[in-house]
Formats: structure tokens, sequence, C-alpha cells
């Protein structure tokens, strides 16, 4: 019994990864899912109070392990920052995480950056967004003197460029589902925002 049991709520959630992947959280639906998991929605509400729960299931697990890996990589970008490491490297450490979580959950990571509005996890974005320009401010700031402190110029480019670098890596895992497209892509865009800043800086040099 069990064993059928396990079975039920594995087609739930795949039929729910298939709906959340086609809609917002906001505006997936219950009815849509139970239908595609062959069941009565009353049936999904046995394994799962709400749709909340259900996208819970689905992306909790990815969420965790990417807010886990945020931190590791901010404290791998100060302590190596401080220690004279190339900006590129830093970079290349959130590249690899971005491509190490599509790798286990490429679904599931798409959702939680792309069809998480209306959810507990709408600000997931600006999280990572936040990341991003933490690291892109170490690089303006590296190899400036010792105050290291940034021009309000400097802080709105760090802004624009990390809001730009999110949006594009969520666009890539929207459109693309093929992990080397994916990290083709990824590497790409990692690659034209070092070079894009290093060349910034040294013209502001």
């Amino acid at each position: 019994m069990q064993i059928l049991k396990d079975d039920v709520r594995q087609s739930i959630l795949n039929a729910a990864l298939a709906e959340f992947k086609q809609h917002d959280y906001a505006d997936a639906s219950m009815r849509r899912i139970s239908a595609s998991a062959g069941m009565t929605t009353g049936n999904i509400y046995r394994y799962f109070k709400n749709k909340e729960e259900l996208f819970e299931a689905l992306v909790g697990p990815v969420y965790e392990r990417c807010i886990a890996n945020i931190l590791v990589i901010k404290e791998e970008v100060d302590r190596n920052f401080a220690k004279g490491t190339e900006a590129s490297d830093c970079l290349q450490m959130v590249e690899s995480i971005i491509l190490d979580l599509f790798e286990e959950s490429s679904a599931e990571l798409m959702i939680l950056l792309n069809r998480s509005t209306g959810s507990k996890y709408a600000g997931v974005k600006a999280s990572i967004c936040a990341l991003v320009v933490s690291i892109l401010e170490s690089m303006i700031r590296f190899g400036k003197d010792e105050t290291g402190e940034l021009t309000l110029e400097e802080k709105q480019t760090a802004q624009m460029l990390g809001g730009t670098v999110v949006e594009g890596v969520c666009l890539i895992l929207r459109d693309h589902e093929d992990g080397e497209t994916v990290k083709r892509l990824v590497n790409q865009l990692v690659y034209l925002y070092y070079f894009g800043t290093d060349h910034w800086n040294k013209k502001k040099g």
C-alpha cells in the first residue's frame, strides 16, 4: 500500500511540475494538475493540503541548496578578494553553482527563478541579485585605494549589471533545457560581464 501511495504522490508531483513550468504559482491550477495526474482534486488534497504545500514540495529542496550555496559563495568571495584572487575566479564560482543546481534539478530551478510570483519564494531572485551585485562591487573595488569606497556611479553600475546578469540567467533557464546549451550560454554571459566590468575599470583608471 505504501508503494502505491508513493506512486500516487509522485504522479501528483510530476503533474505539478509540468503545470508550474507553464504557469506562475499564482496562476497555476490545482484542477489542471489533478486532470493531468488522472485523479480528482479531492484526492490530491489527501496528499497535499493546498497549492502552497505542493509548490513547497517541488521547489523547497532546490531553494535550500540555493541559499546554502549563496552563503558559501559570499564567504568565498570575501575571503578570496581579501587575498587578491581574480574577479573572474569568483564569478566562475557563481557559474559553477548555477550549473550544478541545473544538473540536479533543472525544472525546479527554472520554476524557482521564473515561476514563483505569488509564492513565498518570490524574493529569491532579488536575493541572488544582491549576491551578484556584491561580487560586482568587489570587482570594481579591486585595485582601488585602501579605503575601497565606491562612488555613487560605481554602485549604480554594479546594480545595473547585477540585475541584468540575473535576468539573463533566468531567461536562459526558462528558454533552454539542454544542459550543454545552458552551460555554454551561462559561461558566455559570465564572460561578457566580467570583461565588460574589467574594461569599465580600465577606462575609469
